[in-house]
């Protein structure tokens, strides 16, 4: 990214504040309204920041705006000097952690609805004033998004691209199968006779993009299952609907036992185990390696990485 060479190249943090907000929602209108102030405002930011910079940051069209190649670049600076000012501020309050802060997490289904509410409830015991907004999306749109330096972290349960981005285990999640309540055959006969079982019934399937629906697909190629040979009556884009279809007789469907547990709990539908070590896989919280975190942001990734072996003591 080459700046203007001519005249003082002045920027100021609320300028760096306001197109971070914008390229996070992708709208001007969006980000008016999380920074409270008018659009028409945000709008003529971000004109004065390209002057300044004298090189084009963000494609305005009619479904929103969009980075180029030069946005991009100059994201990844903004978002270090305001993780830099954050970081300059904790440490002259005294390490205070009662001060502001704000954590933009996207995750898929599982974590965003079964794992982070809880976390985020601990959380904030020690960080009362932290503000944390996750969005829900499946694991391919996840990772795109923090590519594209969107978010501050990622939850997720399977990484394709190692490269980019650092990421740890923090939950050990089982695959369970589940079935409609008025299943007659036994866990036991499932267990054992699970491959032919699958082939004679019908099979509730999530959606492609999924983390679950890429782990289904690798468990079931080591099981020598032909997923073209299964009957699914339905596919579905979320876990509660898939659960829904179980109890009310649809199929069966392979699901996280944390979505599971109160459906069963409820007697909708019967949770199988399958006690065997590939029905695990692992909860990742992942984050890019060229994002410089806040002290806020830092001590969330350390908490979201103990919080469940703490809860396991």
């Amino acid at each position: 990214m080459q700046l203007k060479k001519s005249g003082e190249t002045r920027l100021e943090i609320k300028q760096l504040e306001i197109f971070a907000c914008t390229v996070k929602n992708l709208s001007f209108s969006k980000a008016a309204e999380e920074m409270y102030i008018s659009q028409p405002s945000v709008s003529a930011c971000i004109r004065s920041l390209e002057k300044t910079l004298g090189v084009q940051l963000l494609i305005r069209n009619t479904k929103g705006v969009s980075l180029t190649k030069e946005g991009g670049d100059f994201l990844a600076y903004a978002q270090k000097i305001l993780a830099l000012r954050d970081q300059a501020l904790f440490s002259v309050s005294g390490n205070d952690r009662n001060v502001r802060g704000t954590i933009d997490i996207i995750a898929s289904t599982i974590p965003a609805q079964h794992l982070l509410p809880k976390i985020i409830a601990s959380f904030q015991q020690s960080w009362p004033n932290t503000a944390i907004r996750v969005t829900q999306a499946d694991s391919q749109e996840v990772e795109q998004k923090m590519g594209e330096l969107s978010y501050d972290f990622g939850m997720l349960g399977s990484i394709r691209d190692h490269d980019r981005f650092i990421h740890k285990p923090v939950y050990d999640d089982e695959l369970v199968l589940t079935v409609p309540a008025t299943a007659p055959e036994s866990p036991e006969m499932i267990r054992e006779n699970f491959a032919s079982y699958l082939m004679e019934t019908p099979f509730i399937m999530r959606e492609s993009g999924s983390g679950t629906r890429t782990e289904i697909e690798t468990l079931f190629s080591k099981l020598g299952i032909d997923l073209r040979k299964l009957r699914t009556p339905a596919s579905f884009s979320d876990t509660h609907s898939i659960l829904l279809g179980v109890s009310s007789g649809i199929g069966v469907s392979l699901v996280s036992k944390i979505a599971a547990i109160m459906y069963a709990e409820a007697g909708l539908l019967k949770i199988v185990e399958m006690d065997n070590p590939m029905f695990h896989r692992q909860i990742y919280i992942m984050q890019n390696k060229e994002r410089l975190l806040s002290p806020v942001q830092q001590a969330f990734a350390e908490h979201v990485s103990n919080f469940y072996i703490e809860t396991k003591k």
